[in-house]
């Protein structure tokens, strides 16, 4: 298809001009392509498009509607971003809003001539008298993320992110096959049920065939039912499950679903890859409490148990890879979850603040081990108990389920993100979270839900090395109990030669909140100097001569203070059950962040650490600060960490320091095995801080196996 864009001020206006458009893509990349629009990741240039938001675009093209025997010709549009009306010939076929659910329009009627296309795009939700913030998605399913955040500028993409097709489908069809399965307590057995609509009339005789296929292509199970059944289910004993990775393989079938007519002939086919796996969300060790009056179920279930194995949740938050949802394609999710699964992870949490990614996001994280916690598209807003959100919410969730649910990947619904807190304001009262709650157990009710993120026992911070009561960010994961850490952080700015690419160059050297450097988030994102924290750098380091040794500093500190949060999280197992990172990559240049990759997939130096802090099975010291006094009486204690299902051969080890360039042993033992999925607690091991040592020392945990070793940086304040 041949499209054009053009826009107006209202809905029944005529362009004044058309420019030839690419389909998928997002208006905003058509206009810059064809206008010769700045780059809106340099400087300030996203401004540029603002006035994108407000406008009517019209997608137009004409089609050959073909009349061909026995087939149905459908208009599919894949994924429409946001408010859109359709017309075929001037006919409205198509009114609604949502990005989630692909609109088929049956063009029978006009078959046999040309006709024109047109797909109306409205201008983006706001609430009225709303600041230009995320509030105004409130009344809305789009991603909030897109009005501003303080990592992604406020730039609200619209457009036909997803293909658009004109298809010829048999009169005789399978419209829609919802695939569920249950695996048995015992995990010997699956029973593998498709739910199927079909265009053929209940006749007697005609059948769903139901077929399972391995990874190799060989048939495993297969079973008929009648087509007036409206469903078929096959049973599959001794299954190969679906592990994460670090667990075992990652194991995928192929379930066939064919339309059988009455005189034998095989009309539709409809294919998917599923893997088996039991998940559940079950309590922390020792939550129940013991408190005599009922109160409550104490804090809330939050460890993961896959395949009736209970599993350490290791990863980060990811948040959209572009701002452009049509750029998110196979490779650039590749790229980015490559760079999760290298750096040891398992989790994944899909924020609520953006979108739901495409399939070859999941496809991928099937492949690759990586389990996904999915979010809807809600986040701190309060969703008002609306009819009409109320619907687009049914409408959007019920596909995003039935698209999802067969990817083993998807081990968590959650209804959004952060909608407790003071600045949201709902409660498990709330419609929109009762509703997502009935949706997930009515299409997909063998993997847990939760409401939000977080909930009671949950953590949601620290985001800074130094908080602003002024702890370290270690000390705070060290005393306080958190079941799981669902977001933490602490933030660094980019590489210097990284922020050069995307600044002017009058404005490079000039940190200030009246330039670029606040557009890219590094000051005045959310207080005067997140996420560039110059006096929190210079509390470790003191003052540098030049930006880029500052820079260069930040770096540093941030891996530093990542290592120290992820061990300690993984020392409390099985106590604590997760540590997840805010965040683990961005959706365009931030010059200061808590990301752990650039845009588009650039590795921190902060990446690097946390791969070793992630180490399935390490050695690993518990410190409570990183800054130390000179003459201060330390104490670490010792843990060995294994995450891997299996025992594995231990062996010895030393405790050193370096400082003042000489090597002291402040302790020594032999490990026999790390025991599967454990943290064990070898003891606690003191040293004075001397009152002649350097600004910077380290702590090394020195075994006869070098992967088990682990590496610490120290700090001592300075004009001590």
């Amino acid at each position: 298809m041949n499209w054009k864009l053009g826009y107006t001020e209202t809905a029944d206006g005529i362009p004044s001009e058309y420019l030839p458009a690419r389909v998928p893509s997002d208006v905003q990349l058509v206009w810059k392509e064809a206008k010769g629009l700045p780059d809106w990741n340099y400087g300030r240039n996203y401004l540029e498009y603002k006035w994108m938001e407000d406008v009517f675009w019209h997608y137009e093209t004409a089609v050959e509607v073909e009349d061909r025997t026995g087939k149905t010709p459908i208009l599919r549009f894949g994924g429409i971003d946001y408010r859109y009306t359709i017309y075929v010939d001037g006919n409205v076929e198509a009114d609604s809003e949502g990005m989630y659910t692909p609109v088929y329009i049956d063009m029978t009627k006009y078959a046999g001539r040309r006709v024109g296309v047109k797909c109306l795009i409205h201008p983006i939700p706001k609430v009225a008298g709303r600041p230009d913030d995320r509030s105004q998605a409130r009344e809305s399913y789009k991603p909030p993320v897109s009005y501003g955040w303080d990592w992604h500028p406020r730039l609200v993409p619209s457009g036909l992110y997803e293909p658009v097709e004109l298809r010829y489908e048999p009169k005789l069809r399978i419209v829609d096959n919802d695939l569920y399965y249950e695996v048995s307590e015992k995990l010997d057995s699956v029973k593998l049920t498709a739910k199927v609509k079909t265009t053929l009339t209940c006749t007697r005789g005609a059948a769903l065939v139901l077929k399972l296929f391995d990874a190799d292509g060989l048939l495993v199970a297969e079973n008929t039912a009648p087509a007036c059944d409206g469903q078929v289910s096959l049973d599959c004993p001794n299954p190969r499950l679906w592990w994460c990775r670090g667990q075992g393989e990652q194991y995928l079938y192929t379930c066939s679903v064919g339309l059988v007519d009455a005189g034998g002939l095989l009309r539709d086919t409809s294919r998917r890859r599923v893997g088996f796996r039991r998940v559940r969300l079950v309590m922390n060790a020792d939550n129940w409490g013991t408190t005599g009056w009922p109160q409550t179920q104490a804090y809330f279930p939050i460890t993961i148990e896959l395949n009736g194995r209970r599993i350490f949740g290791k990863g980060s938050n990811y948040v959209p890879t572009e701002i452009f949802y049509s750029r998110m394609t196979r490779q650039v999710y590749y790229d980015t979850l490559k760079c999760a699964l290298d750096c040891n992870m398992n989790l994944l949490r899909l924020w609520g603040g953006g979108l739901v990614n495409r399939e070859p996001f999941f496809e991928l994280c099937d492949e690759m081990g990586l389990m996904v916690w999915q979010e809807f598209t809600m986040s701190c807003n309060v969703y008002p108990d609306k009819p009409e959100l109320l619907d687009v919410i049914e409408k959007e969730s019920i596909s995003v389920i039935k698209r999802l649910k067969s990817h083993p990947c998807v081990v968590l619904w959650c209804g959004g993100n952060e909608l407790f807190n003071g600045w949201s304001g709902m409660t498990n009262q709330s419609h929109p979270l009762r509703l997502l709650d009935k949706l997930c157990y009515e299409y997909d009710r063998f993997t847990p839900y939760i409401m939000t993120s977080p909930l009671y026992g949950m953590g949601h911070g620290c985001y800074l090395a130094i908080t602003r009561e002024g702890n370290e960010g270690i000390s705070d994961f060290v005393d306080v109990y958190r079941t799981a850490y669902t977001e933490f952080g602490s933030p660094s700015p980019a590489p210097f030669e990284y922020i050069r690419q995307y600044c002017p160059p009058d404005e490079l050297y000039n940190v200030s909140a009246d330039n670029c450097w606040r557009d890219h988030h590094a000051i005045d994102s959310w207080g005067p100097e997140t996420w560039f924290r110059r006096s929190e750098i210079e509390a470790y380091y003191g003052p540098a001569d030049t930006l880029e040794k500052t820079i260069e500093n930040g770096l540093e500190l941030q891996g530093e203070s990542y290592k120290g949060m992820f061990e300690e999280a993984r020392r409390r197992w099985p106590a604590t059950s997760m540590a997840v990172n805010w965040c683990f990559n961005e959706p365009w240049p931030c010059f200061a962040n808590n990301s752990l990759i650039l845009y588009p997939a650039v590795k921190k130096p902060a990446w690097y650490v946390v791969r070793d802090a992630l180490r399935d099975t390490m050695f690993s010291l518990r410190l409570h600060h990183l800054r130390l006094r000179r003459g201060e009486e330390v104490t670490v204690e010792l843990f060995a960490l294994n995450d891997l299902p299996d025992s594995v051969k231990g062996c010895s080890y030393r405790i050193c320091t370096d400082i003042g360039g000489k090597t002291a042993e402040l302790g020594a033992g032999r490990l026999d095995v790390f025991e599967p999925t454990s943290s064990k607690n070898l003891g606690k091991f003191s040293f004075t801080v001397p009152a002649d040592a350097p600004d910077f020392f380290t702590l090394t945990v020195e075994a006869s196996d070098p992967a088990y070793s682990s590496s610490y940086k120290l700090y001592c304040p300075f004009g001590d």
